[in-house]
């Protein structure tokens, strides 16, 4: 019973989370490029990410490497994508952004 109470009481907290990661995403033009669930094979969705990294223990830190530091190449559209860096977020955005990307796996 205490379980459900503290389930109900998060709920709000949680998609308080969501809406500020998404308004985040969309203020740092993270959907510039990528989408929440249209894949391309440079450009992966966002559902996709969650899909990829569902399960993985270290999927938390490398996503947020990812964001801070950018890449090139890791999805299938042969390195033409550059993920730029996003030195200017702070790791508490890119940990909110990290969680909401986890968070859309069905």
């Amino acid at each position: 019973m205490k379980l459900l109470a503290v389930v109900i009481c998060c709920l709000p907290v949680f998609a308080f989370a969501q809406q500020d990661a998404q308004a985040l995403a969309k203020e740092k033009a993270c959907l510039g490029c990528h989408s929440i669930d249209t894949h391309t094979m440079s450009v992966p969705s966002y559902e996709k990410i969650a899909e990829k990294y569902h399960g993985d223990p270290d999927a938390r830190a490398y996503l947020a490497d990812k964001i801070r530091n950018g890449g090139k190449g890791v999805w299938a559209g042969g390195g033409r994508s550059l993920m730029p860096a996003f030195l200017n977020l702070s790791q508490q955005e890119i940990n909110l952004l990290v969680d909401w990307i986890l968070a859309m796996k069905k």
